[in-house]
């Protein structure tokens, strides 16, 4: 029997965070969600998971998304990027 995950409330709200800001700026493009999946590489149902904030989608599919409308992920100031 498989477990159930939990995440913390952080994680949830960053992910429904992130897909809101995917489907808004699909919307302001006039974009269908068979448009930006197929610009994506990736399919309608997976888009409509990362839109929704599930968190059953694997995290590279949403980093992948977000730029493709130009939702920016990280500070601009790619100096900043340092994990040290």
């Amino acid at each position: 029997m498989a477990r159930t995950r939990t995440y913390s409330p952080y994680a949830v709200e960053a992910a429904q965070l992130l897909g809101a800001q995917v489907c808004l700026a699909r919307r302001e493009r006039r974009w269908s969600v068979q448009e930006l999946a197929d610009r994506a590489g990736i399919s309608p149902p997976t888009l409509a998971k990362i839109e929704r904030g599930e968190m059953t989608v694997v995290l590279g599919l949403a980093l992948e998304v977000a730029p493709v409308v130009g939702v920016t992920l990280f500070h601009e100031d790619r100096s900043r990027w340092s994990l040290h």
